[in-house]
């Protein structure tokens, strides 16, 4: 269950949430409802302001969990199902947050554990003379906001401003929300994607056929493909499933708007909760994008989980039956 999801179950006055937290109580002692690290994070905002209110849901997602968690940790392939003390975890990874470095600072501190300025090394390396011309990189929006994203690059060409460059860039759309818009528009422009894309059936499908006819000149499957290549040498299902997830947003499907509110970092996160979510044998959400985008996943990488949503039920009881008699399969081996 995604966070909203079980925040219904937790407030309980409405349905379906009122009734679904009756059937958690119902086969508790026959089923798991394990945490994950994106629950985590969902919570880890503006701790310090919000401690009683924060320090609650983790108690009732500890209640819900019985401190079960679902995690892909860091350098590590497999998806791990064990017991972590739930309140433990939460404070550790706000530590880490706090004590989080830049990759810039990341890459001195290789450096220095080497004993190579690495900066020095890259520093006679320039790649301005086969960079495109600027002028024509203005000419669509998506290079615009490129150029914006990547400037101290485009006026140097050396390799060490292109990793700062990069390292900014995430920073900037998690500050900056509507960067990253201007780029989703700038692609739905320069690409004149369908503005009904979101109500496609079959998205990876038809954007397979329609993007080698762009600019871009290769399938939604190549370009999934290309970019987990490029940053995994040894790439696993859930490079494949992450990258699939945030590039059916960017080209036009059930896309983010990006706000204050809702921020970059979300967006990544929910892409976590989809993932894990393709590793139960029920997943419920109350959220309309990661519903669809799941729906898609799910079926394009052959994921048998069974998928439910909490927003637009037409009739509660019905939702209700279906979730019980999944949970009877599930509970006979079905």
């Amino acid at each position: 269950m995604d966070w909203n999801t079980l925040k219904g179950i937790k407030d309980s006055v409405r349905e379906p949430f009122i009734s679904i937290g009756k059937i958690l109580s119902k086969y508790q002692n026959e089923i798991s409802i394990p945490y994950s690290p994106s629950h985590l994070s969902d919570l880890n905002k503006r701790y310090e302001e919000n401690k009683e209110k924060i320090d609650s849901d983790l108690e009732f997602l500890r209640r819900t969990s019985g401190d079960s968690i679902i995690a892909k940790y860091f350098g590590i392939n497999e998806i791990r199902f064990e017991k972590r003390d739930i309140i433990k975890f939460f404070h550790e990874i706000r530590k880490d947050k706090e004590n989080e470095k830049p990759i810039s600072k990341i890459f001195d501190d290789i450096g220095d554990d080497l004993s190579i300025d690495i900066k020095s090394m890259f520093e006679g390396i320039n790649l301005k003379s086969i960079l495109p011309n600027t002028e024509e990189i203005e000419k669509t929006e998506t290079g615009n906001v490129l150029l914006k994203q990547y400037k101290s690059f485009f006026e140097t060409g050396n390799i060490t401003d292109l990793l700062d460059d990069m390292a900014k860039m995430s920073s900037n759309f998690e500050n900056n929300p509507q960067d990253y818009n201007e780029l989703r528009k700038g692609l739905k422009e320069d690409l004149n994607l369908d503005p009904n894309t979101s109500n496609w059936q079959l998205p990876i499908q038809k954007l397979d056929s329609f993007l080698p006819n762009t600019s871009i000149g290769k399938s939604f499957s190549e370009l999934v493909n290309e970019d987990v290549k490029r940053h995994h040498k040894d790439p696993i299902f859930f490079d494949y499933y992450l990258s699939a997830y945030n590039q059916l947003g960017l080209f036009g499907f059930r896309p983010d708007k990006l706000s204050e509110k809702n921020r970059f970092n979300n967006t990544i996160e929910d892409g976590f909760h989809s993932f894990y979510g393709a590793h139960a044998d029920i997943f419920v959400t109350n959220d309309k994008i990661m519903y669809h985008r799941s729906k898609v996943l799910f079926e394009a990488f052959e994921v048998d989980t069974k998928l439910f949503k909490t927003f637009k039920v037409l009739d509660y009881k019905e939702l209700i039956k279906e979730i019980e008699e999944s949970l009877k399969e599930n509970k006979n081996g079905g």
